[in-house]
């Protein structure tokens, strides 16, 4: 699915490029609410990850207007969206959350060291793992500044429970800078992943 990548080049000013993409992510939903039609779910289920890609779609839309005041943000902002609506509608088969602060999704942090906590029970007989985003890339992160992360290593072993702490520094941050971080979990059967799921977190530095 296209994004609007040159949308920006085209928008007379930061209102006009907000109103750009707060109308494609109203769009590009309808697109993923048919997806999920399509996997032919019970009709509790449907109903469930439609009302959430709809959640999605007001606080995402929400969040370009009332903290997203350059194009780089606003960018941020509609692609994890965009990560959101995707997640939602492929669903979760096992237990995997990330928060902050005791907030998820979309979340507020002051500027330092940033604590991710990183929760995931695997089904019965199966074992949970970080997984990487790409092949040479462990996590997808979007940040309006510069800003390093650390891990433990433990985390790319399976376990019976995964709970750990991803850590972004973003001491180099100012205020109401925006970072968007997708972290995959592996559910691991035998040797091999039988079950792969990613988890976006937008941050508000405060």
């Amino acid at each position: 699915m296209s994004t609007p990548d040159t949308g920006s080049e085209r928008a007379s000013s930061v209102e006009d490029y907000q109103n750009t993409c707060s109308e494609f992510i109203v769009d590009i939903s309808k697109d993923y609410k048919d997806w999920v039609d399509r996997y032919k779910l019970s009709e509790e289920e449907t109903k469930s990850r439609k009302a959430t890609i709809d959640n999605i779609v007001q606080t995402t839309n929400e969040w370009i207007y009332r903290y997203s005041d350059n194009i780089k943000k606003i960018d941020i902002v509609m692609n994890d969206g965009i990560n959101k609506m995707a997640e939602n509608t492929a669903g979760y088969p096992f237990n995997f959350q990330v928060s902050v602060n005791n907030m998820r999704r979309y979340t507020m942090h002051s500027l330092g060291q940033v604590k991710l906590n990183v929760r995931a029970t695997p089904r019965e007989a199966r074992l949970a793992r970080i997984g990487n985003y790409h092949k040479d890339q462990l996590v997808l992160i979007s940040s309006s500044s510069p800003v390093n992360f650390n891990f433990s290593n433990e985390s790319l072993k399976a376990a019976d429970i995964l709970d750990d702490y991803f850590v972004i520094d973003a001491s180099q941050c100012q205020r109401r800078d925006l970072i968007s971080v997708t972290i995959i979990v592996e559910e691991m059967d035998q040797d091999y992943a039988s079950e792969r799921r990613g988890y976006s977190t937008l941050i508000l530095l405060t």
